[in-house]
């Protein structure tokens, strides 16, 4: 699981004080690119890496600091990875804090009353300045009452019976192999696998949850984190398959990017293979090749940007057009 390996990869680190990403990556039979973003995790926690580039280059920990790792609980352990916001919902805010309080204490330099009080005085300074909120504006977040349950199976490998219920179908019931829980902005997600094959499913469409006694057959090699994100893709790739091309001024570039939650409006900006400029009567205009959705929600969305014409394909320019006519029949000047 990736925690072992974000522990891991700190005693390594503890214990060499410098080396490579290849290096890592290769011990820890992972990409590059994982070994990365595990140093980043690492960063986001408050161990002092520094990273170079070129023949002298590597990674390796801030000379005088020293992994407060072995005098933490597990639970101090799990919630620290986890972060503020899954801890918080998981029952570990205590943890999480006392954990922190480790980690501040394990600075450069720390010991002693006077360096204490300068660690306490940073870390207030940076709660004073900056506040992270994972929360969507008009919403209250999902508070599943499956997840103490779920939780549990998870951290006890154990496997997980759920009344699972979905949009306009009847609740089944499903044995599940619970191997690991997402959070994603403000809603949970049990990855789990049902008869061999792994699936996503959002924790509160469970309707009940019971542990069973028998260990979870965990799949050899499983990553949770290059699953969610293989998942994400093929998510994405499924609601985003309609190919657009548009015409817009370019001062109308921030509305698409608001009328367009999700769309890859800068990736087309910036290939020119999608993005070209045109002159028409009114003048200078940006063309771009977009994937939306269908072409319903992407007509109601595009109404939102101002100039905005739909060249292609012929389908999605009827919708904006009938969508049009009727937005001016309802607001034309009553007589």
């Amino acid at each position: 699981m990736r925690t072992s390996r974000l522990i891991a990869v700190l005693m390594e680190l503890t214990r060499l004080r410098r080396t490579t990403v290849a290096r890592l990556a290769d011990r820890h039979g992972v990409s590059e690119r994982t070994v990365q973003r595990d140093l980043v995790a690492l960063q986001e926690i408050g161990v002092p890496l520094w990273t170079r580039t070129g023949p002298a280059g590597g990674v390796g920990l801030v000379e005088g600091w020293r992994s407060p790792l072995t005098g933490m609980t597990g639970a101090e352990v799990q919630a620290l990875l986890i972060g503020a916001a899954g801890a918080g919902e998981l029952g570990l805010a205590a943890e999480f804090e006392a954990a922190r309080a480790k980690m501040l204490a394990a600075s450069p330099g720390a010991a002693g009353a006077e360096n204490d009080g300068a660690a306490a005085g940073a870390a207030a300074r940076a709660a004073e300045r900056v506040h992270i909120d994972h929360g969507r504006w008009f919403t209250e977040p999902e508070r599943p009452p499956a997840l103490p349950e779920v939780s549990r199976a998870v951290w006890q490998d154990r496997r997980l019976s759920v009344r699972y219920e979905r949009p306009d179908r009847p609740p089944t019931d499903r044995l599940l192999d619970p191997l690991g829980l997402v959070l994603k902005t403000d809603r949970w997600y049990l990855v789990a696998a049902h008869r061999g094959t792994v699936r996503t499913y959002r924790l509160s469409r469970i309707l009940d949850a019971v542990v069973r006694e028998e260990p979870c057959r965990r799949p050899e090699g499983f990553s949770l984190a290059e699953h969610w994100r293989a998942a994400r893709a093929e998510f994405e790739a499924s609601v985003f398959h309609l190919r657009v091309r548009l015409a817009i001024p370019e001062s109308s570039v921030p509305a698409l990017r608001t009328a367009l939650p999700g769309v890859d409006v800068d990736g087309a900006l910036e290939h020119p293979a999608r993005r070209s400029m045109t002159d028409d009567d009114d003048g200078e205009r940006l063309e771009l090749e977009l994937t939306v959705e269908r072409a319903d929600i992407a007509a109601a969305q595009l109404l939102a940007v101002p100039g905005v014409e739909v060249r292609a394909p012929e389908h999605l320019r009827e919708t904006m057009l009938a969508r049009g006519r009727d937005v001016v029949a309802r607001h034309a000047p009553q007589r």
